[in-house]
């Protein structure tokens, strides 16, 4: 019997290359971050800055809670709004790199946080304190803290982080601090402003007909009003714990979550439909003159449709679906307005010119034949 078995270097190969991608396929596995979490996230990031130590704080404490402060505050002016306390692309990771590892802001908090070390390294080794700076910052430690090695714990902390994770790190980081310090205290009045909503899902970016959900700790004791502008919205339903909100019309809806007099307010911009994509994969072209059905999410309270490149005789829509013979050629922007003159849906079409048609015909002297010949003809 034959101790080994011949493979041709073409199979071996492939072997070699489904190992490479099933290894890259666990590899992302590992590291992809769900968007479940990323959307939750900034309810931890309040939760956890409500905590602060009760007792009076260690100077090295401050300095370097100071600095974590100062560079969280600088980075959300940098990638977001400070008045509103929101990022522009939460889930993005260009402003993080930029701010953090170009703009060398990461060593600021690397550098504190190296004071500190310096400061409880002083110690004896067997000192509780010491000890407890360990256990609390051992994760930094292991990562270039304890080397001073700041290139590889900026890369560790903030290479290709989420913005809105960033901030999470560092509220996790003043937090431990406080811990270090000792006798942590919970704002009470804080952490009941966001109690009442336990989850949210679907509110950064919300359109004409799709669904936002809510999951409040208790319905029985949490009062819930809708308005749209000035006007009160009935647009939401609830199933036990969860409010499914549904707009009818575009527009900025402020939700207000009343939990024994503490208020949580949200508020979300509903942009208008879009027309839906046909699921043909042939591309659909539109001519001048020539009739264009558009298929739209079915919405309610429609009051009149307006587009640019064809009059009112050439336009109509039923439940569904736009009917349009465009007039002329170039792009045509499409509205389907509400009864109060609000957008539902918006989009737009590009219209080709009708192409001129060729004629074949034999027998032709000078270029010139008469109808009659081309009857003829066929």
């Amino acid at each position: 019997m034959a101790k080994y078995v011949r493979i041709s270097k073409a199979k071996n190969l492939r072997f070699r290359l489904i190992s490479v991608l099933y290894l890259l396929f666990i590899s992302l596995s590992i590291i992809q971050i769900p968007i479940e979490w990323l959307r939750i996230n900034p309810y931890y990031l309040e939760y956890m800055e409500a905590i602060s130590s009760k007792d009076e704080v260690a100077p090295e404490i401050i300095k370097a809670r100071n600095v974590v402060t100062q560079v969280d505050s600088l980075f959300l002016v940098f990638a977001g709004n400070a008045e509103s306390n929101t990022l522009r692309e939460p889930e993005g990771y260009a402003t993080t790199d930029d701010y953090f590892i170009s703009n060398k802001n990461g060593e600021l908090v690397f550098n504190a946080l190296m004071s500190l070390r310096d400061y409880y390294y002083a110690m004896d080794v067997s000192d509780l304190k010491r000890k407890e700076f360990e256990r609390l910052f051992k994760s930094d430690l292991e990562n270039g803290l304890k080397d001073n090695k700041v290139n590889i714990w900026t890369e560790w902390k903030f290479r290709h982080v989420p913005a809105t994770v960033v901030r999470t790190l560092l509220a996790e980081t003043k937090l431990r601090l406080n811990l270090l310090n000792g006798a942590i205290e919970l704002d009470e009045k804080a952490a009941g402003a966001q109690s009442a909503v336990k989850l949210a899902f679907n509110v950064e970016s919300l359109q004409l007909g799709d669904t936002a959900k809510f999951i409040v700790a208790d319905k029985s004791v949490t009062e819930v009003s809708v308005t749209n502008g000035n006007s009160i919205s009935k647009e939401y339903s609830w199933t036990g714990n969860e409010l499914n909100f549904i707009p009818k019309s575009a527009g900025t809806y402020t939700l207000v979550f009343n939990t024994r007099g503490t208020e949580e307010k949200v508020v979300i911009k509903i942009q208008p439909s879009v027309f839906l994509a046909d699921n043909k994969q042939t591309v659909q072209f539109i001519y001048e003159g020539k009739e264009t059905k558009l298929r739209y999410r079915n919405v309610e309270n429609i009051g009149r449709l307006k587009c640019n490149c064809a009059g009112e005789n050439f336009i109509s829509y039923k439940s569904g679906e736009v009917s349009i013979t465009p007039e002329k050629y170039g792009w045509c922007q499409i509205e389907l307005l509400s009864t109060s003159g609000g957008r539902l849906v918006v989009d737009s079409i590009y219209v080709q010119k009708l192409p001129a048609p060729l004629i074949l015909a034999t027998n032709v002297s000078a270029n010139k034949i008469s109808k009659s010949r081309l009857v003829q003809q066929k």
